[in-house]
């Protein structure tokens, strides 16, 4: 234990003189132990004069942050549950996509929270009794219902009605251990929603969901998707919410898995990411309009495609030396599966943008807190920061 507190004091005092510079110019920052208490975090983070408290946080979307939930639903979507995944989540496999912590984890220890549990582990009387926030978030998880097509491949996945709607059960659950209506109100008001879906939508949907035949034009179903996002968002709203985290999409044609497939070229590629860019360039109008029209709301948009775009611009800058293979050995060998289970993934796992053919490492998630929590060149209107202390 006395080495692990020195390595991480050394650590800190290597990256101290570079914390406060210029946020365009984010300097490598390791990713700190896993056992971290709030204080220790903040003071990595140049943060320890500030007093950074939430409620709860509630967490929406896709595997890029589901901790766990398709463990328990009756789908052949990869679930995570074994190792490599969470050999850095101490050497313990939860559902968590990636070799650690996630974003949401990193929050959760930024903001003094204990990790979002997954709600399909909890019995009916935990459920009633946690007031720190739930996830809900599903592997291969959508905006829009799983399309008919898809349905024997991913059978039983939450989309995003079905989270709200485990969000809604939730607060009824919890309801009554709060003194008033105000005292719920409040406590509703001052904790996070943070959102991250349409990646699968945009990518697996669109391309093995045969929606082509129901949109003929890209453009037409990224208004689909937006106009259905706005409802749900809308729908959040109305059951309290008030302090959202909304991630764009990132550019997917650059997972090792497409990379490495190339069905039709780089146009392959270049297809996907123009999918998810003609999505993220109608995403601000929206939010804006929402902030505008739903009273005492405050929707912070996050660019997802700016980061991984400027991680595969300047790798060396964070500290990577892979932006385009998977660091685990996947199932079938040529990085478009899974990580095969219990095989031993790459020993440099924080110099690697993915983890497995389809998600980022932990280090990509550290860097996303990063960029979230006090960059606004990354987020608008204002930073994670701002937007918990408004």
């Amino acid at each position: 234990m006395a080495s692990t507190s020195l390595s991480f004091l050394a650590l800190f005092l290597l990256s101290l003189g570079s914390i406060f510079a210029d946020s365009k110019r984010l300097p490598p920052l390791p990713v700190p132990p896993f056992h971290i208490k709030q204080a220790e975090i903040l003071r990595y983070l140049g943060l320890d004069k500030r007093s950074i408290k939430l409620p709860a946080l509630y967490v929406f979307g896709d595997s890029f942050v589901d901790a766990g939930n398709n463990k328990y639903l009756q789908t052949p979507s990869n679930d995570a549950n074994y190792l490599p995944y969470g050999i850095d989540f101490g050497g313990v496999p939860t559902g968590r996509a990636t070799n650690g912590r996630t974003v949401v984890d990193f929050i959760a220890q930024v903001t003094g929270l204990p990790f979002p549990p997954p709600v399909m582990e909890l019995s009916e009387s935990q459920r009633k009794n946690i007031t720190t926030g739930f996830n809900y978030a599903s592997s291969s998880g959508g905006i829009a219902h799983i399309p008919m097509a898809l349905t024997p491949i991913f059978g039983d996945i939450l989309n995003l009605d079905e989270q709200i709607q485990l969000f809604k059960d939730s607060i009824t659950n919890i309801k009554g251990r709060f003194d008033s209506d105000e005292s719920f109100n409040s406590y509703m008001s001052k904790s996070l929603f943070f959102i991250n879906i349409g990646a699968n939508d945009l990518g697996i949907y669109w391309e093995l969901g045969r929606l082509h035949t129901t949109f003929p034009k890209v453009k037409n179903y990224t208004r689909f998707l937006l106009k259905e996002l706005c409802k749900r968002l809308e729908a959040m709203y109305q059951l309290g919410a008030r302090k959202f985290v909304v991630n764009n999409v990132f550019p997917f044609g650059y997972q090792p898995v497409n990379l490495h497939l190339k069905m039709n070229g780089i146009s392959f590629v270049e297809d996907m990411n123009r999918r998810a860019a003609s999505f993220n360039g109608r995403l601000p109008k929206i939010l804006t309009k929402l902030d505008k029209s739903l009273r005492g709301s405050t929707f912070v948009l996050f660019d997802m495609y700016k980061l991984f775009e400027d991680v595969r611009a300047r790798p060396a800058t964070y500290g990577f030396t892979n932006v385009k293979d998977s660091c685990c050995v996947d199932i079938s060998g040529n990085q478009t599966r899974p990580c095969l289970p219990y095989s031993v993934p790459c020993s440099d796992r924080a110099s690697h943008v993915f983890f497995d053919p389809f998600h980022p490492s932990e280090s990509i998630h550290f860097l996303w807190l990063r960029r979230l929590l006090k960059d606004n060149s990354f987020t608008s209107p204002r930073n994670l920061l701002q937007l918990i202390k408004s």
